[in-house]
Order: C-alpha cells, then structure tokens, then sequence
C-alpha cells in the first residue's frame, strides 16, 4: 500500500510602492477617508489588475471615487484595496 503525502505551504510577502509625482501635480486626497488616490491606470498597475476590474467596482459603489477637473477618474486606494481583499 502506498502512502501518498501532501505538503502545503503558505507564504506571505509584504511589498512597498512609491509612487513619485512631479512637483506640478496636486495629490488627490479621498474625501470620505483621507487616504491617498490614484488614477484608474495608475491602480491597476499597483494591484496587477485590469482597468476594467477597477471600473466595475466603481459601478457598484464598493470602493471611494472621485473624477477630477481634467476628467480622469481617481480610485481610493485604500477602499479599493479593501475591496480587492475582500474578493480573495
């Protein structure tokens, strides 16, 4: 008889960003927390995640917006990553 094994394993990464600007942007602040936004484009590099995901969680509400004067639309970072943890 054999004896078959199964080996699991777990691994956890914490990873840090920075996001440089140039002197000339205003940073984006959420103004339902206080948290940092960035564009959609932006986000979805920094969560490895589709545009489009980005777009549907804005449609149903779940994480903080806001679009700007020059039309682009800001996500909550802190919001969206709630959401995404959420999901998983």
């Amino acid at each position: 008889m054999k004896i078959k094994r199964k080996i699991e394993m777990l691994v956890a990464t914490n990873e840090i960003y920075v996001i440089r600007k140039t002197s000339t942007h205003k940073p984006t602040v959420c103004t339902e927390c206080g948290e940092p936004m960035l564009a959609i484009a932006q986000a979805a590099v920094l969560f490895n995640i589709k545009q489009s995901r980005i777009f549907q969680i804005v449609e149903t509400g779940a994480a903080h917006f806001t679009e700007i004067e020059a039309g682009a639309l800001m996500i909550c970072l802190t919001s969206l990553a709630a959401v995404l943890d959420c999901e998983s």
